[in-house]
């Protein structure tokens, strides 16, 4: 999710997913990168992989368990992990206390906050399986439009990009599109924020903490 414009526009400050239990939000002190909050139970993303991303990992608090490359560990607050590109990863909460970690890219990448924003916005919508995922053509669309940025790791990324080159044309001819404006407003996050998620994150102890809405 990119930082909040300077001259004041609506782009969201924080985003959730009320499937998953994640919540992802600016900091307010303009600390770079985004903080990912994970509920007790969470699970963040499946093991995903960027081809030319890295993506750097600060532990705020809690002890979140991380799998990197296969290799599962779970971490310590202060704990810094750095993923290189091509690098499969994946991160949950399994504990019964609130896990909060700071995310950063390097690039900085504004089509994968839109992708993220959008499957928040299809989960709040109630437009997304039991697991978080949308419909497989809606899944095929943004496939075809993000694959060279990210794609899942259990599955061979020729048959991913088969399945998006495939399917993301009809997707497209029936209305679906990649990502959608209205997940990049702030006015959506704010009808659906659920009770206990602060707009925006302060860094320090005591903050508000997600809470479960009808629908992370």
């Amino acid at each position: 999710m990119s930082d909040a414009d300077a001259d004041g526009g609506d782009a969201p400050r924080a985003i959730h997913n009320p499937v998953t239990g994640v919540t992802i939000r600016e900091f307010a002190d303009g600390r770079e990168g985004a903080e990912v909050v994970l509920r007790p139970g969470a699970e963040g993303p499946a093991a995903h992989i960027h081809p030319r991303i890295e993506e750097r990992f600060e532990v705020l608090a809690g002890r979140p368990t991380f799998t990197v490359d296969g290799r599962e560990r779970t971490v310590e607050p202060g704990a810094d992990l750095w993923v290189s590109p091509g690098t499969a990863h994946a991160f949950r909460n399994g504990t019964d206390e609130v896990v909060r970690i700071r995310v950063r890219t390097l690039p900085e990448s504004e089509r994968l906050g839109e992708v993220v924003a959008t499957l928040f916005g299809l989960a709040a919508e109630g437009k997304t399986d039991a697991d978080g995922r949308p419909s497989p053509l809606q899944a095929a669309v943004m496939a075809e439009a993000t694959l060279d940025e990210t794609y899942f790791a259990d599955v061979p990324y020729p048959v991913q990009r088969a399945l998006g080159d495939l399917l993301g044309p009809v997707g497209r001819a029936l209305g679906y599109e990649a990502t959608y404006e209205r997940y990049t407003d702030e006015a959506f996050w704010r009808e659906h924020a659920p009770e206990g998620v602060a707009g925006s994150a302060a860094g320090g102890e005591g903050e508000e903490t997600p809470g479960r809405s009808g629908n992370a």
